[in-house]
């Protein structure tokens, strides 16, 4: 569970990193955006060993949290969603996968928190 975490953080610094490349016109760079991607891959690198795993995690989920609450006005805002799942990452179980009502109450958090994220930056 917490490999899937991280591979979903990096597809979806992946993908506001095609956006920025190909429709933004102001904000971060494409180069910004793909500095912010190597950093969130970074725990993909430490598959094989779960303490570094946890570690790198934690801190770049950390590290790509203020990046995105900071520069929220250029363009960082998808990469909030990649620094709370590496944050997810670092704590969940590797050995026991998560039931039907756990997935279900984290559907229906982020659908009630996404028009209320929404409201909050407008």
């Amino acid at each position: 569970m917490p490999w899937r975490l991280a591979v979903t953080a990096a597809v979806v610094t992946a993908g506001a990193t095609v956006w920025s490349a190909t429709v933004a016109t102001q904000g971060v760079s494409a180069r910004g955006f793909l500095l912010i991607l190597f950093v969130a891959g970074l725990p993909l690198l430490a598959r094989d060993a779960p303490a570094a795993f946890t570690r790198l995690c934690l801190l770049t989920g950390i590290v790509l949290l203020w990046v995105s609450l900071i520069g929220a006005g250029f363009g960082l805002r998808p990469v909030i969603a990649a620094s709370l799942a590496l944050l997810a990452a670092s704590v969940a179980d590797r050995d026991e996968l998560p039931g039907g009502w756990s997935v279900a109450l984290a559907g229906a958090l982020l659908l009630g928190l996404l028009p209320l994220a929404s409201c909050l930056y407008l």
